[in-house]
């Protein structure tokens, strides 16, 4: 069995090795690296708009996300789809680009958990406040009938001299 398995793995292994793959040419209208970062750092949160309730929002106010990417951008899905392809085939390229989109969704995404954070520190600190004033302390002093029978005495009953 292992006889007739070789011969085809040789056979497969030499169409393998010949066949290369062809490099697209470069779109005349590539869209640079920096643009590519900020399409395709939209394109990752629209696409968490749409994987949430908030899908909702988006289709009640007939937005379109692409088509509102290519407006923002002033490119159309042609020229999106050859400069995506072109990086996708300079992986150099490519990998930069997602480097790039990573890390400023991920810094996105500590600036906002620190945002959170920092409203439910901020929530937290007001409710304390509450709690305090909703305690009515002025109401726990006794008052001037009770200062003046004895409980309290007043600065103007003691005597100034020792």
């Amino acid at each position: 069995m292992l006889k007739k398995f070789i011969p085809y793995t040789i056979v497969l292994l030499f169409v393998v090795s010949c066949y290369k793959f062809k490099e697209p040419e470069k779109p005349k209208n590539l869209i640079s690296k920096a643009d590519m970062v900020n399409i395709l750092i939209d394109l990752k949160l629209i696409a968490s708009v749409t994987a949430g309730d908030d899908i909702k929002v988006l289709d009640s106010s007939n937005i379109q996300s692409e088509k509102y990417i290519y407006k923002k951008y002033n490119i159309d899905s042609t020229q999106f789809a050859l400069s995506n392809n072109y990086y996708a085939f300079h992986l150099k390229d490519y990998e930069e680009i997602y480097t790039k989109v990573k890390d400023s969704l991920e810094a996105l995404s500590s600036f906002y958990e620190a945002l959170e954070l920092k409203e439910l520190e901020e929530q937290r600190k007001n409710d304390s406040l509450k709690l305090l004033v909703n305690k009515d302390s002025i109401k726990d002093i006794s008052t001037k009938d009770d200062i003046e029978g004895g409980l309290i005495t007043p600065i103007s009953h003691i005597d100034s001299q020792p």
